[in-house]
Order: structure tokens, then C-alpha cells, then sequence
């Protein structure tokens, strides 16, 4: 007897990742392959035809052990609320307005499950540190961007248009630069790994930027960095008052990254004396694998949601 997996990706800018992973989010095969190698154009093909043919292949590749009864794909891009378009994709070119779920549904014959990359991480870290449904919990995941996810009521939230979450976008007097949304003064133009890596090679060539905290921690300007890192945080933190706040992502995962700074200035910037008070920090591991486990748990959540509401419609006929 075949094993019922969900194919789990988690699609990057530089790296598609991919995975099977079981019931009991044990994963399979993985695999990484470059983004590059499907991009527009190759094989005479768009991008989302050469997806769909890598996907295609890997199922038949394992498909006399593992029967895949799902797909399931995260995308560093905007969703619509129905979960089957991709809005917009700044670093993938051709992944604007597509309705991904109903092409690749049409061509692979089995259910497709899509969301944010973002969710897909969150997805994973909320098994893993056992958030339960009764929690509010907030997720920040700070690397080349700034992600964020919220979660209330067993659910993470989507907003009326599906594109809840855009922490990174919250606008800021004096700040002048122009963001990749299209918009100027958004907090991720101060806070992310885009602009660490400018800030490096302008303020601190003597190093890399693998190094930066090593040698600079206590500079004004990796304690300005830092502080801006904080303030989106600490935002969402005085709004939601949650539970927990997972904290992830490259940024915080590189060499000597002040930790305790980070801690310091969300605290500061918290509301008095609550939520500041009692805030659980949880911090995310960081792993290749993991938006692909939490692409595999959120399928089979999505699954076991559909059958559920198909019983219901059937029960009514």
C-alpha cells in the first residue's frame, strides 16, 4: 500500500524547495532546485508551464511508493482570498494575476492547496511549538524581506482582499526610499537583509556581511538596524496583544546576531506595563525544510476542510 503524501513546495526567488511529507509531517525526497532553471523563457516555456512540468515529473518519479493526494505551494507573493490566484510576485517574473491552483489542478488532476510562503513557515512553527487554536500568536520573519503572519482563532488571518500581513509595508515619516511594492517609506526599506546588505558594503567593507555582527554589533548603526527591525514588531505586538511572537528568518539566524538588542528595543517600544511585561519570544529553527513541512500541513489541513464541507454539501442534497 502506497503511502498518502502531499507534495510540499516552497517556492523562492533563488531556490524552489520540495518535499513529500506524510500525515504525520514526516517528509520525504527533498529536493532543491534553482529558480533560474524555470524561469520565463526557458524550454520556450513560461514559468508557470516549466512548474508544472517539474512537479509533474517528481510525482511520477515516486509514484510506486508514495501516492501524492495533493499539492500543495507556497509562493513569496500576494494571494487572493479564495487561495487560487497568485497577485503579485516582485522577484518572479510572470507570477502576476494567475490563477495557479485551477492551471495546475487542470494539468496534475488532484487538489492544489497555494498561500503565502510566510504562512507556510508560520504553518510549520505553530506544530512545532503546539500553538493552540484558543492562542493569538504572531509570526515575523525577517530575511531578504520582512514576513509576517497572524494567527487568531485556529486560523491565520487573510483580510477582506486575502493580503493580511504586509507588516513589512507600514509606512514611515522620513523615510524616502522606494519599496519593491511600488510604494516609498515602507519599514522594510530600513528593515530587512535588502537593505543589512547595502548598509554593509557602504558603512563596513572591511567585512562581509556574514560578519557584520561579529565585529559590529555595538556600532550606532547596527543598533539603529536593529531598532528599526523592532518597531514593526512591537507595532503588531501592542495591537494583538498575543500570546506568543515566533521570531525567524536568515537575518536572525546569522553569526552573532544581538539577540538581546533585538529583545531590548521590542520591550521598549511595547506598550506599559502590558503587553510588555509578559511577552513570550519563541525563535524559530532555521532549516531548508521547513516551508516545505509546513507546505505538507497546511494541505492536509485544506484537505481534511474540503472533505469535511463536501460531506456537509452532501449530507444537504
Amino acid at each position: 500500500m502506497r503511502l498518502q503524501c502531499i507534495l510540499g513546495m516552497d517556492i523562492g526567488g533563488t531556490n524552489v524547495r520540495a518535499g513529500l511529507v506524510d500525515k504525520e509531517h514526516n517528509l520525504y525526497h527533498f529536493r532543491i532546485i534553482n529558480t533560474q532553471s524555470m524561469r520565463d523563457g526557458v524550454n520556450n516555456k513560461s514559468f508557470v508551464e516549466n512548474l508544472t512540468d517539474r512537479i509533474e515529473a517528481y510525482i511520477e518519479a515516486f509514484e510506486d511508493r508514495f501516492e501524492v493526494v495533493g499539492v500543495s505551494v507556497g509562493f513569496p507573493s500576494t494571494i487572493d482570498k479564495t487561495r487560487r490566484i497568485v497577485l503579485s510576485t516582485p522577484n518572479i517574473d510572470g507570477l502576476d494575476n494567475v490563477p495557479i491552483a485551477d492551471i495546475l489542478e487542470k494539468r496534475l488532476n488532484i487538489p492544489v492547496y497555494v498561500n503565502r510562503d510566510v504562512n507556510m513557515l508560520f504553518y510549520r512553527d505553530l506544530h512545532q511549538f503546539h500553538i493552540g487554536s484558543d492562542c493569538v500568536a504572531l509570526g515575523c520573519y525577517i530575511g531578504t524581506g520582512f514576513g509576517n503572519a497572524i494567527y487568531v482563532k485556529g486560523e491565520i488571518l487573510l483580510g477582506k482582499n486575502g493580503v493580511a500581513g504586509e507588516l513589512g509595508h507600514i509606512p514611515m515619516l522620513g523615510l524616502n526610499a522606494s519599496c519593491g511594492c511600488g510604494n516609498c517609506s515602507c519599514i522594510e526599506t530600513r528593515a530587512s537583509g535588502r537593505y543589512l546588505e547595502a548598509l554593509v558594503a557602504k558603512e563596513f567593507p572591511d567585512v562581509t556581511i556574514g560578519k557584520v555582527f561579529t565585529k559590529y554589533a555595538s556600532h550606532p548603526r547596527i543598533e539603529q538596524f536593529i531598532e528599526y527591525l523592532s518597531l514593526p514588531i512591537a507595532t503588531e505586538i501592542n495591537i494583538f496583544d498575543p500570546d506568543y511572537i515566533v521570531l525567524g528568518g536568515g537575518i536572525l539566524q546569522m553569526e552573532d546576531f544581538p539577540i538581546d538588542t533585538l529583545e531590548k528595543y521590542i520591550v521598549r517600544h511595547s506598550r506599559k506595563p502590558y503587553p510588555a511585561e509578559n511577552l513570550v519570544l519563541l525563535y524559530s529553527e532555521m532549516a531548508q525544510e521547513n516551508g516545505v513541512i509546513g507546505a505538507g500541513i497546511y494541505g492536509f489541513s485544506a484537505r481534511e476542510r474540503a472533505n469535511k464541507d463536501s460531506a456537509y454539501q452532501q449530507r444537504r442534497a
